[in-house]
């Protein structure tokens, strides 16, 4: 009886919950605070010099985190995407002939990029034949709220994006025009267009727009659904060739990696703006690296069986971005992320890519520490979220996560109550 009963105490001692470590006053005060009252708030702060514990509140917890999805997406691609992205591979098959396939690269043809080697390249063939895109997902993700799916932070995804797959209608002097120009011809109805203002209409899963009459802008920002027939006609009319798709495997021989920005380039905006379509097609092109295929549930499993395979709690990660409500994650699992981030890559590349105090995603808030604080936020209906790193007052390094979930009030509110606390922890420390 004796040996029955010592085994049930070491069970019900394993099965007991972790205790958070008793709040400070001035963390008691954050979850008191009337912004977070009701909401589900889970902190965790450490010293990053020897990983001692600050704070730490429902640490081991999960939480919908949000854009703070994209530090996941973010270490992966500072970690494999080399120095430069690959924006698509290239096999001449004569003077005016050249196959092509692509590498889901979000900056080809994007305006907020100067010059696009891709495109240059491409140019100077009559015939483009792009072989056998690779796309292996759907162009939404997961838990994606789909009726904002014309909306520009939705954009979706695809194995050859042009102009960052979104386009802008205007009417000038009553008729209709575009940018980039040639998104003019997914318009079926534009030659007949005569109003002053527009309504534009996408259906969910196609290409082609049609616009409508007595509408109330003069001007409207849309995303583009690219099938590979519309981006070809997209590409074909842009570049000023003809492109043909062909969905057969990629034909043997040698492939010449045509490079377009510096990877950096393009991680700081996916971490500034919190851009969700540079996030996701980080997933993807790691994942045509690997696999051959466009698929970023692959890559999720891959990262988290081999470089993540130590995470304190094991999460549930859905997508790069964070627009998926699937994604679950500790703040314990952030301070283990910014670790290992800090262990692998330069501090000042770091502090590069992440926004700082009055910066980015951060304009507004932190302006005391700017220079100090280098984090990512995250929001989605419900959710604040804000982890990262903080040059404390004593100049320690700090690592911090801060996620509250089911807030019914007013993110900026809950902004400036976790602001207030992590300015306390910053004079405290």
């Amino acid at each position: 009886m004796y040996p029955i009963m010592a085994s049930v105490l070491v069970l019900l001692a394993c099965s007991a919950p972790r205790k958070a470590i008793k709040p400070a006053d001035e963390l008691q005060s954050l979850i008191n605070d009337s912004a977070l009252l009701h909401a589900h708030v889970g902190i965790m702060v450490t010293d990053a010099s020897n990983m001692k514990t600050i704070a730490a509140f429902n640490e081991h917890r999960y939480f919908v985190p949000a854009s703070n999805t994209k530090l996941w997406t973010c270490y992966a691609g500072m970690k494999y995407l080399g120095d430069s992205l690959v924006a698509g591979y290239l096999q001449p098959q004569d003077e005016s002939t050249v196959l092509l396939k692509s590498n889901g690269d979000p900056t080809f043809l994007h305006p907020d990029y100067a010059g696009h080697p891709l495109a240059d390249a491409l140019k100077k063939y009559k015939t483009v034949q792009w072989q056998n895109a690779t796309m292996q997902t759907t162009e939404y993700g997961n838990g994606w709220s789909w009726n904002d799916y014309d909306a520009t932070y939705m954009t979706p995804r695809s194995s050859l994006p042009l102009f960052g797959n979104v386009a802008t209608y205007a009417v000038k002097n009553g008729a209709l025009v575009s940018e980039p120009a040639a998104a003019l011809g997914l318009v079926g109805n534009a030659g007949n267009f005569k109003d002053t203002a527009l309504r534009i209409f996408r259906k969910f899963d196609d290409p082609y727009f049609t616009v409508m009459d007595q509408g109330r802008a003069k001007r409207v920002t849309t995303t583009l659904f690219l099938t590979p027939q519309s981006a070809s006609q997209l590409a074909a009319v842009h570049l000023g060739n003809d492109w043909f798709f062909d969905r057969k495997a990629a034909a043997a021989g040698t492939w010449k990696a045509v490079y377009s920005q510096p990877t950096d380039s393009m991680l700081k905006p996916l971490m500034h703006r919190s851009d969700n379509f540079f996030a996701e097609q980080t997933l993807l092109m790691i994942s045509n690296q690997w696999f051959g295929v466009m698929n970023e549930n692959k890559v999720i499993d891959s990262l988290l069986k081999a470089d993540l395979r130590a995470l304190p709690d094991k999460p549930r990660w859905a997508d790069g971005s964070g627009l998926s409500r699937y994604n679950l994650f500790t703040p314990a699992d952030y301070i283990w992320l910014l670790r290992q981030m800090q262990q692998e890559f330069p501090m000042e590349r770091l502090k590069e890519i992440l926004p700082t105090g009055n910066d980015g995603t951060l304009t507004n808030y932190y302006k005391s520490l700017e220079g100090k604080l280098f984090a990512k936020t995250g929001t989605l209906a419900g959710v604040v979220a804000l982890s990262g790193y903080m040059y404390a007052k004593s100049g320690k390094l700090l690592l911090f996560s801060t996620i509250v979930n089911n807030h019914n009030g007013a993110a900026p509110a809950v902004r400036r109550a976790v602001e207030k606390y992590l300015l306390t922890v910053w004079e405290k420390n």
